[in-house]
């Protein structure tokens, strides 16, 4: 079984309650889509958590802005101040952690991005059909049977046949005929499909399926921390509604 978590956005809390479920379940790794660090109050602990614990970790555009590595001009003034406050926060090792790492990552018919894979880099989202429809023209040939994206914080998946895209809805999705699926795989540290509950993925290689996990944790005790961070308050409101 393979875990597969994102936009953890520096929410120990959530992520220590993933990790619980995890040691309770028989995972044999977990793979991070990145956005580890932005909005939340505990950069450092949630790296540390992540390195310690993943065999593969992305970069994510909260990720890339904090280290430099794309403009933060792409952000409102809210999400920009804490990028810089992050940025301010991150232990050197921590930091050149997060520069070594990559946009996308494949195994067999496995594949890992934190944004569109049409263009990781470009971080565009894939939330509508015409979003997955992109994928269906130049690259379909280049992605493989499971495609996991983050970035959203949502939990929708296309079906892709190399003409058309079907939304598949549903909790539990198993590999059909010979179609490509893009799955969202939700957010650890910051869900906005109006469920506050924490949400990642399990891929299970025996039977090809794949599954999203929520789950309730301690929003109290990270919104707390967030406002004592001085980190705007709207972050911390939001846990609770899931938005």
């Amino acid at each position: 079984m393979i875990a597969i978590i994102s936009d953890i956005h520096a929410n120990y809390e959530a992520l220590t309650t993933v990790y619980r479920y995890l040691d309770q379940n028989r995972v044999d790794e977990v793979i991070c889509l990145g956005d580890v660090i932005g909005y939340g109050p505990d950069p450092n602990p949630v790296c540390e958590l992540i390195r310690q614990r993943c065999k593969v970790t992305l970069l994510g555009n909260h990720d890339a802005a904090t280290i430099g590595a794309m403009s933060t001009d792409y952000y409102q003034p809210p999400a920009k101040e804490a990028i810089y406050w992050t940025r301010q926060q991150l232990s050197d090792d921590n930091f050149r952690w997060l520069y070594s790492l990559p946009f996308t990552h494949r195994r067999e018919h496995l594949a890992f991005f934190h944004a569109a894979p049409f263009k990781p880099s470009g971080w565009f989202y894939v939330v509508r059909s015409q979003d997955a429809q992109h994928h269906n023209s130049g690259i379909y040939a280049r992605l493989e049977r499971w495609n996991f994206v983050g970035h959203s914080h949502l939990t929708v998946a296309f079906a892709i046949n190399g003409k058309k895209t079907k939304e598949v809805a549903g909790d539990d999705l198993a590999g059909k005929d010979d179609r490509k699926y893009l799955v969202n795989v939700g957010s650890v540290g910051q869900p906005r499909d109006k469920d506050p509950r924490l949400c990642f993925g399990l891929y299970d290689p025996n039977f090809d399926t794949f599954r999203h996990v929520r789950l309730p944790y301690d929003i109290e005790s990270v919104a707390r921390k967030i406002v004592n961070a001085g980190l705007d308050a709207k972050f911390a409101k939001r846990l609770f509604v899931g938005q």
